[in-house]
């Protein structure tokens, strides 16, 4: 009888513990930084459907921090977390983005109040950055010991996946003309260089 249950899986990875829950600190940051972005342009966009579209990523996108604080307290940070609740049920609250520089990427971005513009900071510049950075570490981490962190970036990168179609899709209805499209690329590329001087979401390293 060959051997049926056979796991692909090895031992060790890129990621100390102290590492991984350094990334999943600034990765829960900008999720954060994705829902109240959302839920702040979701009220003040003309366009019906963009509200709706950003109500519902706001709402996944605060579930997927919350995923990554439950991560947290089995990685050694217990800030904000309830240690008196059974161990699947504490949430750590902290949140931090990995330098300055990331920071103001995040304030640059949130103060713009173009739609079209709005649409290519979060979605062609910030999302499509974090999930690069979220399948890379999927891929390089330990694939057992990380095992629940390999889980949840999945589940987050099923939802985060649809975002970027949905973003592409109203990039293309609202960036119609190439005056708009130019004004688009400009910004676009303005984002792109603060997010390179900062390193992205893990600071460069």
């Amino acid at each position: 009888m060959p051997e049926l249950a056979v796991d692909p899986r090895t031992i060790g990875g890129a990621f100390s513990v102290d590492e991984c829950a350094r990334r999943i600190i600034h990765y829960r940051y900008a999720e954060n930084v994705c829902m109240t972005t959302e839920g702040a342009w979701a009220s003040t966009c003309p366009t019906i459907k963009i509200k709706f579209a950003m109500g519902e990523h706001c709402y996944h996108d605060s579930i997927h921090s919350f995923w990554l604080g439950q991560r947290l307290p089995e990685l050694r940070v217990t800030e904000g977390a309830d240690l008196s609740a059974p161990p699947t049920l504490r949430s750590s609250t902290k949140a931090e983005p990995p330098n300055e520089e990331f920071l103001k990427l995040c304030e640059t971005m949130q103060l713009q109040d173009d739609e079209l513009l709005r649409v290519t900071g979060l979605y062609r510049v910030f999302k499509t950055h974090l999930i690069v950075y979220y399948r890379h570490h999927l891929t390089v981490t330990d694939q057992v010991a990380d095992a629940p962190t390999v889980r949840l970036l999945r589940h987050i990168l099923m939802e985060e996946e649809e975002h970027l179609k949905w973003g592409q899709a109203i990039y293309e209805e609202l960036a119609s003309t190439p005056e708009r499209r130019k004004e688009a690329m400009e910004w676009q590329a303005h984002l792109e260089d603060l997010l390179i001087r900062s390193g992205g979401v893990t600071g460069g390293k």
